[in-house]
């Protein structure tokens, strides 16, 4: 394991780079893996999937701008296309011209982006608990629900907006899950929460999903907890993108079971 920083668009970009194996008879075959965490996260939600992995392939963790110990960007741009650059930067910097590339939760967001940017560079796509597609939802449901969102947002109650969200979420997660992902959440600052919770919101997910699935080649899987089975759910609005369940987990499912995820994401990362 290397831990480095490399330079970003908006700041410094700390990541962690897992080489493979060599004596792995997989090793020097096998895509180099991308993973890139959700909202309040760090390279570390990745540890013990890519412990799993076992050394055979690459695996590359990114802690996205302002998180972990990523520089937040001046500008307290948190978008899925401002972060999405970041990951291209970090692709350039390590000289990986083609990956596959893994987001959680927000983190799918920012792959997806990154993905529809250039696609010749992401041979498979692998989102782990996508949020839905909010811009999917009618005008009304929209202005029922989202809206008392972002007014709660502007006020001092925004971190029990948020952590009702967050209490949702984490509902079917391990204690352990429960603990750290919480303990995060009462860490991140409110510009990095709320940048990330509002681009969440109006990210038209499908549409630039649907700009990668159009390249040639392109692969796209999702595995999913059995709570994302929303009618505005990614799968469900693109039947096309092939799910897998995994049973008995909450939002952080590669937290809550490392094993059986490492063991379906091989799977997806591996099929013909």
């Amino acid at each position: 394991m290397h831990s480095q920083t490399v330079a970003g668009p908006a700041g410094a970009l700390h990541i962690v780079d897992h080489p493979a194996a060599g004596d792995h008879p997989a090793a020097g075959e096998a895509l180099p893996l991308v993973l890139v965490h959700g909202m309040v996260g760090h390279v570390g939600f990745w540890e013990a999937p890519i412990a799993h992995l076992a050394g055979r392939r690459r695996a590359v963790a990114i802690d996205l701008r302002g998180h972990g110990a990523s520089e937040p960007p001046p500008d307290a741009d948190y978008s899925p296309d401002a972060c999405a650059a970041d990951v291209l930067a970090v692709l350039d910097a390590l000289g990986l011209p083609r990956v596959a590339l893994v987001g959680h939760s927000f983190g799918t967001l920012v792959a997806i982006a990154a993905a529809a940017a250039h696609p010749e560079r992401v041979a498979r796509l692998v989102l782990v608990d996508p949020p839905g597609d909010f811009t999917q939802l009618s005008a009304e449901i929209r202005e029922q629900q989202l809206s008392p969102l972002r007014a709660a947002f502007e006020t001092d109650d925004w971190r029990t907006a948020t952590r009702a969200g967050f209490d949702g979420a984490l509902v079917g997660s391990a204690p352990a899950t429960r603990d750290v992902v919480l303990g995060r959440l009462a860490a991140t600052p409110r510009d990095r929460l709320l940048g990330m919770y509002r681009s969440m919101i109006d990210f038209p997910a499908v549409n630039t999903l649907d700009r990668y699935l159009a390249a040639p080649g392109s692969r796209a899987h999702a595995i999913v907890a059995p709570s994302n089975a929303r009618p505005f759910s990614l799968h469900v609005l693109r039947p096309a993108l092939a799910a897998a369940v995994l049973r008995g987990t909450g939002h952080w499912l590669m937290m809550d079971a490392p094993a059986r995820f490492t063991e379906q994401l091989e799977a997806w990362l591996t099929a013909a």
